[in-house]
């Protein structure tokens, strides 16, 4: 019988550095620097498929229309980092053929974009891999708990719109 042993590592293990000035400090910390390691495994996982995280993103967005087309600003409107050059990343698309690209036909000023068959066969074989990955996560974190987390992150990002809102 094989029992995996699971070391949790804490912020301060991770990063050595024995203390911080307060816990929303290391609460800030301890996101930014668990965003980078998820960022590093995702990256590492859409590699052999010849993607980045945010090219996988442009596909499922692209998946999510049902095969209708999409504007090159709705694209970026969804992505979760909203930093990415979403021409760029159309651009590789396109030359790895998971995507189509046409003019508009009710406004030549705007781009169509829609998911090609490959791209969609691309994104069944990454949807096993994610779904290991997904199982992976269930066994360190409970429904509950990832429900609760995900609930604590979405009130934490309320924080743009407390800064903004100052800046007025």
């Amino acid at each position: 019988m094989l029992i995996h042993i699971f070391v949790i590592m804490k912020i301060e293990q991770s990063i050595k550095q024995s203390r911080f000035d307060s816990l929303e400090e290391k609460l800030v910390v301890n996101i930014m620097y668990t965003s980078n390691r998820l960022h590093f495994l995702i990256s590492k996982m859409f590699k052999p498929y010849g993607l980045s995280p945010e090219q996988f993103n442009v596909l499922r967005i692209l998946r999510g229309q049902n095969s209708n087309p999409i504007s090159l600003l709705s694209i970026e409107d969804r992505m979760l980092d909203k930093s990415s050059n979403v021409s760029r990343l159309i651009d590789k698309l396109l030359i790895k053929q998971y995507i189509t690209r046409s003019i508009s036909k009710s406004d030549r000023r705007k781009v169509d974009v829609r998911i090609s068959q490959i791209g969609l066969d691309v994104l069944k074989k990454i949807d096993v891999d994610l779904a290991l990955f997904f199982k992976k996560i269930n066994t360190l974190i409970s429904h509950s708990d990832a429900n609760q987390m995900n609930d604590l992150l979405d009130n934490f990002r309320t924080i743009e719109t407390l800064i903004q809102n100052e800046k007025k």
